[in-house]
């Protein structure tokens, strides 16, 4: 509703100055509005976290899955495994046959053109780290980033947050970095949300640190656990606060779990023991 104070115009942006008196909203009551929507919005990952093989949502882990550029889908290293015991070496989704590093840009190329949003986001990111034979571009990256957030990537939302924080190759605008971050964490992605709670509790708004965290860990977020954790040992979060974090944490964890991926992670560790011999 409307401001029910009276306050000197300054008070109201100037597109609100423009609206009836009565309807008016200061910028205090904006923010306060946004923030409410920031803190009902996101607490749940939606179906596209999902493997589409097995149904289950995805680890946030991204080692424990695996981006296929050929369908612009990420499988699940359960799932992944399930088809090699059968003898599939193709895609575990759409069987395509693995292409090399050339056709795979071909690939993703030609579906960025045609306007794919997650292939313009999958270029984004190749751009940035100089993979598939590419030359390290942030700037061409962060078009790339502009176009997929623009039609809803969320992904690309939290890459361009994290460029815009860090400054890297870019002129750090922590308004900008917010505003992505924020875009992201309302659709679920939860290390989105935690960057947000990194944010405010760098800024010393220790309450929404927390809200933030609570959120992200609940999504089965490690990073925001521990956070949580140690707020709570700092004096800043209650014991309660922990308990519910942790209880949340728990079932996403469950959530994630599933025999096929318990064996492909112990697969992963045997593989990384061994290298070490």
């Amino acid at each position: 509703g409307a401001c029910v104070r009276e306050l000197p115009v300054e008070s109201y942006s100037v597109e609100q100055r423009g609206l009836r008196q009565s309807l008016r909203r200061c910028v205090e009551c904006i923010s306060s509005g946004n923030q409410l929507v920031l803190m009902k919005e996101g607490r749940q990952r939606s179906e596209e976290d999902d493997c589409p093989i097995c149904q289950l949502p995805l680890p946030l882990d991204p080692g424990q899955s695996s981006f296929r550029e050929c369908c612009m889908k990420r499988v699940c290293n359960g799932c992944i495994l399930a088809t090699r015991k059968r003898g599939m070496r193709d895609c575990p989704f759409c069987r395509t046959p693995t292409p090399d590093e050339k056709q795979t840009l071909v690939m993703v190329q030609k579906r960025a053109d045609r306007g794919d949003p997650v292939a313009i986001w999958d270029l984004g990111t190749q751009h940035e780290n100089g993979h598939y034979g590419l030359e390290k571009d942030v700037a061409r990256a962060m078009e790339l980033y502009e176009r997929a957030a623009e039609l809803g990537v969320k992904e690309a939302h939290n890459m361009l947050g994290g460029l815009y924080a860090t400054g890297y190759k870019v002129e750090k605008d922590m308004a900008n970095a917010f505003r992505h971050f924020e875009a992201a964490a309302t659709c679920g992605l939860a290390s989105a949300r935690y960057n947000l709670g990194s944010m405010e509790y760098n800024d010393g708004n220790y309450d929404l640190a927390l809200q933030n965290y609570l959120i992200s860990a609940k999504l089965g977020d490690d990073p925001s656990l521990n956070c949580i954790k140690k707020m709570f040992m700092a004096g800043l979060a209650t014991k309660d606060d922990y308990a519910a974090a942790l209880r949340g944490y728990q079932i996403a964890i469950q959530e994630m779990s599933s025999p096929d991926r318990d064996q492909a992670g112990e697969c992963t560790q045997l593989s990384k023991q061994t290298a070490h011999l």
